[in-house]
C-alpha cells in the first residue's frame, strides 16, 4: 500500500510539471535532490494548516488569509509527503528556474554606502555608529536621527526601527532607508518631521543580518538565517526569552527555525541586546516580509503582556492604519519562541512590533519597481504613528538619588481604581536613571524599588499628552 502511495503521489508531481511551461531542461533541474520551490497550499481550516505544517517543520514563507492559502518552501519529497497527506498544492516559484531577487535591492555594501552618504550629508542631524559585528565581521550599521545627535537626552524618548532578522526579505531595508529619507529630506521643512527629529531620539538599523545577505545575493537567494558552520542560525529564533519552550522553533541546524546551540548565542543576537540595553526604545518595529501583519508579544501559545490593553491597542492602530492584520504570532500564524520583540518586552519593557510586508503576490523577492514605492509609502503611516504616539499618554522622567548606584532600579506602576490600587506593570529602569512608560489615560501609583526596597511612592494622572514626573530620592 505505502508503494502504491508513492506512486501515485510520483504521478502526481510529474502531472504538475508535465502541465506547466518549464522546458525539458528545466524539468531535469525540477527534479534534482537539493531542488526547492515554493508552494502555495490551499486550507480548508487555516489554523489547523498553519499547525500541521509547523508540526512538520516546514519552512512557512507567508499566508494568505483571504484565500485560505499557505505558502511553503519545500523540496520533492516534501511535496509528496504533503500530497500524501491530501493538502492541495501549488507550485509558485522553483529555485535556479523562476526569477531570483530584482537587483535594484540593496547588498551589505550598498546599504553601509548609503547610510555613510546620509551622514556625511546631514551631520548635523545624524550620528552613524556600528552596534557590533557580525559573525563574519561585517558592521552591523545604525544611524540615528536627532536635532543633538552626540547627546544622550535624557529627556526626549527614543524609537526603533530595524530591518532584515532574515536574509531573503529584501524589501524590508527599503522602508529603513525610507525612514531615514524622509526624516533628513523634510526636516525643517515639514513641521511635523521637525518636530518628531527635535524632540524623539530616532534609530535605525537598515540591515541586521548582513552576513545572511551576503549569501543570499551570492549563492541562495531564499536564504533565510546567518552563516553560523554553514548551516545557519534563524536570529529571530534566538533570544533569550522564551527560547524553546513551545515548539516555535527547531532544533535541527538544517531548518529554517533553527535557534541555535543557545540563548543569543549569534554575534548578531548579542549586538542588538547590547544596543537595547543602552539606548532603550520606547517603541521598537522590525521589517519581516510577507504576509501583511502587526505582530506584537507574545509568541508562544496564550501568553499575552503585562501591559497587553495598551500593547494591543496600539498595535491594532496600526494594523488599521495599514490594513494589515493585527494580533500575537500564535493568534495569527502559530508559536514562535526566542524572538526579538517577546526578548524586548520581556527585558526592558520595550514595546515592540513585527510588521510581516506586502502579500503573498510579491513575495520574498517582488519587482523594485512595481512593489517598492507603494510598499514604503504604505508603511509611512505606521511608523509615523509611533513617532506621534511617543508623545501621547504616558510617564517619564529621571529618578535621582543622592548616595545610591541607580544601575538597578525598577518602577511598579499600579493602577488606581476605586480606593485601590492593583499591579499594572513592573518597569526596569535605566542605568541614567531615565524611564518612560506608556499608559492609557488614568490615574497611577508609580513605587521606585531599589534592591527590592521601596524608596519612593509617587501618585500620577496620566492625561492625552506624556506627563514629565521627575523623582528627587
Amino acid at each position: 500500500m505505502k508503494n502504491l502511495k508513492y506512486i501515485l503521489a510520483s504521478i502526481v508531481i510529474f502531472t504538475v510539471f508535465a502541465t506547466t511551461s518549464f522546458s525539458h531542461e528545466e524539468n531535469n533541474q525540477l527534479f534534482r535532490k537539493e531542488w526547492t520551490m515554493i508552494a502555495k497550499v490551499q486550507v480548508k481550516n487555516f489554523k489547523q494548516g498553519l499547525k500541521t505544517l509547523s508540526e512538520m517543520d516546514y519552512d512557512i514563507a507567508g499566508v494568505d488569509f483571504n484565500q485560505k492559502i499557505i505558502d511553503v518552501l519545500i523540496n520533492h519529497h516534501q511535496y509528496m509527503a504533503l500530497k500524501l497527506k491530501g493538502f492541495d498544492v501549488s507550485i509558485a516559484e522553483t529555485k535556479g528556474v523562476t526569477r531570483g531577487p530584482d537587483k535594484n535591492y540593496k547588498n551589505p555594501e550598498e546599504i553601509e554606502t548609503i547610510v555613510k552618504d546620509f551622514h556625511a550629508r546631514f551631520k548635523d542631524i545624524t550620528k552613524l555608529v556600528s552596534i557590533g559585528k557580525s559573525l563574519e565581521g561585517r558592521d552591523i550599521w545604525a544611524l540615528k536621527i536627532s536635532d543633538d545627535p552626540a547627546a544622550n537626552d535624557l529627556s526626549e524618548p527614543t524609537v526603533l526601527f530595524n530591518s532584515m532578522h532574515h536574509a531573503r526579505e529584501i524589501m524590508t531595508p527599503e522602508v529603513s532607508i525610507d525612514i531615514i529619507e524622509y526624516l533628513l529630506e523634510n526636516y525643517q521643512s515639514e513641521q511635523k518631521v521637525t518636530d518628531w527629529v527635535n524632540n524623539t531620539q530616532i534609530w535605525v538599523i537598515p540591515m541586521f543580518n548582513v552576513d545572511g545577505n551576503n549569501k543570499m545575493w551570492n549563492h541562495d537567494s531564499w536564504w533565510r538565517k546567518n552563516t553560523r558552520g554553514g548551516y545557519g542560525v534563524d536570529l529571530n529564533r534566538n533570544y533569550p526569552t522564551g527560547w524553546d519552550s513551545c515548539n516555535g522553533s527547531s532544533g535541527s541546524r538544517s531548518s529554517q527555525t533553527y535557534r541555535g546551540p543557545s540563548p543569543a548565542s549569534e554575534p548578531e543576537t548579542q549586538a542588538m541586546m547590547d544596543f537595547i540595553k543602552e539606548v532603550r526604545p520606547v517603541f521598537d518595529i522590525s521589517y519581516h516580509a510577507y504576509s501583511e501583519l502587526v505582530i506584537y508579544p507574545f509568541g508562544c501559545g496564550d501568553q499575552r503582556t503585562q501591559t497587553k490593553e495598551v500593547v494591543e491597542k496600539i498595535g491594532n492602530k496600526i494594523g488599521s492604519l495599514l490594513n494589515y492584520k493585527a494580533g500575537t504570532a500564535w493568534e495569527l500564524l502559530y508559536n514562535a519562541d526566542g524572538g526579538d520583540i517577546d526578548w524586548m518586552y520581556d527585558a526592558y519593557q520595550v514595546i515592540p512590533f513585527v510588521i510581516e510586508l506586502n502579500n503573498s503576490r510579491a513575495g520574498f523577492h517582488p519587482k523594485y519597481k512595481k512593489w517598492r514605492d507603494k510598499t514604503v509609502e504604505r508603511n509611512r503611516d505606521g511608523w509615523q504613528f509611533l513617532l506621534n504616539r511617543v508623545q501621547k499618554s504616558g510617564v517619564r522622567g529621571v529618578v535621582s538619588m543622592a548616595k545610591s548606584n541607580l544601575s538597578d532600579f525598577t518602577v511598579e506602576v499600579y493602577k488606581l481604581e476605586n480606593g485601590s490600587e492593583k499591579l499594572f506593570q513592573t518597569y526596569v529602569g535605566h542605568h541614567t536613571g531615565a524611564y518612560h512608560i506608556v499608559l492609557n489615560p488614568g490615574s497611577y501609583r508609580l513605587k521606585i524599588k531599589t534592591i527590592n526596597k521601596i524608596v519612593n511612592t509617587t501618585d500620577v494622572e496620566v492625561q492625552d499628552e506624556l506627563l514629565t514626573q521627575n523623582i528627587a530620592i
